[in-house]
C-alpha cells in the first residue's frame, strides 16, 4: 500500500507543482456532465469524446484494476510582457506540456516503484475532474480546473494505478459559485450561464483553432484577435489574478517565434512547431485561422468606423 505522504513527495521531486490521490471509484453525472454535453451537441465535431465516453466516466474500465488515479498539475508562465499582443493561447508559448508531464510521471512511477499508466491529454480520462476529486481545485464555469494558487493557469496529468493508498485527498469547495466572469467574458457566449459548467465547442474560439478539422470555422465565430486557442475566460478569472509573483513571465524570444509563425512556410512551420503544443495542427489548419481572424479582423474595423 502506497503512502499519500510519499506520493506527493515524489511529485514534488519529479518538478510538480501540487498532487493528489483519489480513490478510482466512477465519476457521477453530477461531478461530470458529459452525456448531457454530448446528447446536446456541444461537442461539435469531437467524435472521440462519444467513443470513449465511458472510459472517461469510470476509470477502471481503462485500467482493470484500477485503485487509485494520482493527479498532478504543473503552473506554466502566463504573463505576458508590457505592450505585447496575445494572438495564440498562453500554453502554446511553451515547450509540448504532453512530453513534460509524461516524463515526469514515468519518473514518479519508477520513484515510487511501481507500475501505472500514464496519462496526459490524449488518453481517454476526464483531467480535470480527477483533479477536482484529488482536492487540487474544482471546475469553473469555463469547464477549468482552477487552483488556489496558480489559477487555472496549469497543465494536468494522471497516473493510475492497482495498489491502494493509505489516505486519500479531500475535494476543495467550489470558489465560483457568485462569479460570472469567465461566461460574461466569452466573446461567443459559449459558455453556458447557469447548471452544471458546460461549453458550447461550436461557438468556442480554441475549439473552432485547435480541434475543428473542418476547411473553415463555424459561421459567426468571433476572435478576438485568437489564432490559436483563447484565453479570454481565464483573462478574466479572479483567481488567474491572483499570486502573480509566482509565476514566470513569458520569455521574449517566445514571442517573437510567434509573430515569424505568421509569415512562416508550411516547412517552417512544422519545425518551429514539432516541440510545441501547436504541433496538434496542420499548416492548412494554422492558414485557415490566419484567415478568419484576419477577415474577423477587418469587419470589426469596418463596424467601427461606420
Amino acid at each position: 500500500m502506497l503512502r499519500l505522504a510519499d506520493v506527493k513527495e515524489a511529485a514534488l521531486a519529479c518538478g510538480f507543482d501540487a498532487c493528489g490521490v483519489a480513490r478510482a471509484d466512477a465519476l457521477t453525472d453530477m461531478e461530470y456532465a458529459l452525456k448531457e454535453w454530448i446528447a446536446m451537441g456541444w461537442h461539435a465535431g469531437m467524435d472521440y469524446m462519444v467513443r470513449n465516453a465511458d472510459k472517461r466516466m469510470d476509470v477502471r474500465l481503462l485500467v482493470e484494476g484500477a485503485q487509485s488515479v494520482v493527479c498532478v498539475a504543473k503552473a506554466y508562465a502566463s504573463v505576458l510582457p508590457e505592450g505585447a499582443t496575445n494572438h495564440v493561447a498562453r500554453y502554446a508559448f511553451h515547450d509540448d506540456y504532453h512530453k513534460t508531464l509524461r516524463d515526469g510521471l514515468y519518473n514518479m512511477a519508477k520513484l515510487l516503484g511501481v507500475k501505472g499508466k500514464v496519462c496526459v491529454d490524449t488518453v481517454p480520462i476526464s483531467d480535470r475532474h480527477w483533479a477536482q476529486r484529488a482536492g487540487l481545485g474544482w471546475i469553473g464555469k469555463h469547464t477549468l480546473l482552477v487552483t488556489q494558487r496558480w489559477g487555472s493557469w496549469v497543465n494536468l496529468g494522471e497516473l493510475v494505478l492497482t495498489e491502494e493508498c493509505d489516505e486519500y485527498d479531500t475535494p476543495l469547495p467550489n470558489g465560483c459559485t457568485n462569479c460570472n466572469c469567465c461566461v460574461e467574458a466569452c466573446p461567443n457566449g459559449a459558455i453556458s450561464k447557469q447548471g452544471k459548467p458546460m461549453i458550447d465547442a461550436r461557438r468556442c474560439v480554441a475549439y473552432n483553432s485547435v480541434e475543428n478539422r473542418a476547411d473553415e470555422w463555424n459561421e459567426g465565430v468571433e476572435t478576438n484577435g485568437y489564432i490559436y486557442g483563447c484565453d479570454c475566460c481565464q483573462e478574466a478569472c479572479p483567481f488567474n489574478a491572483n499570486g502573480v509573483a509566482d509565476r514566470l513571465p513569458i520569455k521574449a524570444s517566445r514571442l517573437h517565434e510567434m509573430q515569424m509563425l505568421e509569415q512562416a512556410t508550411e516547412e517552417q512551420f512544422r519545425t518551429m512547431t514539432q516541440d510545441k503544443p501547436m504541433n496538434r495542427i496542420t499548416y492548412n489548419m494554422w492558414q485557415r485561422n490566419l484567415r478568419h481572424t484576419q477577415t474577423n479582423n477587418k469587419q470589426n474595423n469596418e463596424k467601427n468606423q461606420s
